[in-house]
């Protein structure tokens, strides 16, 4: 309002010089200030909400540490003139980029592209906002600025890397453990027959065979192994708790594109459990919820473990992953683990366990708990070649 009321003023003002003082002088400055207060005025009822934005962001999935790629176009039908225009893409604050605003000399073009990258994006849930736009006049009495409702949600998936995924169960065969493997009869798939033996169905006798031999004999179904993994992360504040979302990601892609099935238990003031299940659909809907985990402060491990009965109703392999050993841990859940599970402990490249971890672990091994250490760089062969303690 200000800068209107002072380019009436200045206009008024030249007006007056000149029709008082009279001149070519006066009448030349009027006439060169004309066409700057007429454009500025202009420039002051030109609606800059007249131009169309679209935003394309790629690639469409994308991964932490990844570059991602923002496209603008700006379409408007009106060709005014605009000496420059200010854009800038109202990016989350956790981007921190000053790509995202640039400076265009639009003209009279109807239309404008633009394109910047953001790089090393970091894993998470990001919205963006609005686009701003910006101009003013030629002397800068009048500036214009307005936002354009543009939003748009990405999700960047955790870091991942290839592993070599081979079930838990022939990690305690090679630990000489008691194996977790659990065995089940696809019921559906007859592989033969044998003679009858006591604790046999009554449904599994085979009659036609039975009447042939003038034995009894039973169906033989095929065997199968169950893989089910159920992965339970720990969520306490911790410094490679990033390093933990990467390695569980990554267990999580490999088990399910081997036809495996997975299931989730995020231990946290809110308890999250995905159920397990297999397919594409599942991996979807555990790395979406792996974007945007995050570390719960002052939360307790282990008490928050004893208190989910529905954890140890899974009858699938349990897999434990965290940054640090506690010997409550140990103590407290040791017994589940050794019937059917193991402790992952995750650290950085060159990181040293603790006095307290290394005797935890001893505690752990003469108690029959697997237990691996698992560094940043064994990742892609901690199924394969890493043997539990």
């Amino acid at each position: 309002m200000f800068s209107t009321l002072l380019l009436l003023i200045l206009l008024m003002l030249t007006y007056a010089y000149a029709m008082f003082q009279g001149g070519f002088v006066s009448w030349f400055l009027f006439y060169c200030f004309l066409p700057f207060a007429v454009y500025a005025a202009l420039i002051f009822i030109y609606p800059l909400r007249e131009f169309k934005v679209t935003r394309v962001i790629s690639p469409q999935r994308i991964s932490a540490g990844d570059q991602l790629i923002v496209k603008l176009e700006l379409k408007r039908k009106m060709p005014f003139p605009l000496l420059f225009l200010i854009i800038e893409d109202i990016t989350p604050k956790e981007f921190n980029t000053q790509k995202s605003k640039q400076i265009i000399f639009l003209g009279f073009r109807r239309k404008y592209k633009l394109t910047y990258h953001i790089e090393q994006v970091q894993r998470g849930e990001y919205t963006f906002e609005a686009i701003r736009l910006k101009t003013a006049d030629a002397l800068g009495l009048v500036e214009k600025e307005s936002y354009l409702d543009c939003q748009d949600t990405i999700l960047v998936y955790p870091e991942m890397v290839e592993m070599v995924y081979k079930p838990l169960e022939s990690q305690f065969e090679q630990g000489g453990t008691v194996s977790a493997m659990q065995f089940q009869k696809n019921t559906s798939l007859v592989a033969g027959v044998r003679q009858y033996q006591p604790g046999d169905r009554f449904a599994w006798i085979d009659w036609k065979a039975t009447a042939r031999t003038n034995d009894m004999m039973s169906k033989e179904f095929e065997i199968r192994q169950s893989n089910d993994l159920l992965i339970v992360l720990d969520r306490t504040q911790s410094n490679n708790f990033e390093l933990l979302v990467k390695f569980v990601a990554s267990t999580v892609r490999s088990n399910l594109k081997q036809g495996g099935q997975v299931g989730l238990f995020s231990v946290g003031e809110k308890m999250m459990f995905i159920p397990i299940n297999g397919g594409e659909q599942q991996l979807h809907k555990l790395l979406h919820y792996l974007a945007s985990v995050d570390v719960i402060r002052d939360i307790h491990f282990t008490k928050l473990l004893l208190e989910e009965v529905t954890l140890y109703q899974q009858s699938a392999n349990l897999l434990v992953v965290t940054s640090s050993l506690k010997r409550e841990l140990i103590e407290n859940i040791g017994s589940s683990i050794r019937r059917k599970g193991a402790i992952y402990l995750i650290k950085k490249d060159g990181e040293i366990l603790s006095r307290e971890e290394e005797e935890l672990r001893i505690l752990a091994f003469n108690s029959g708990i697997n237990i691996a250490t698992i560094y940043e760089s064994d990742f892609r062969t901690a199924f394969s070649e890493v043997r539990l303690a």
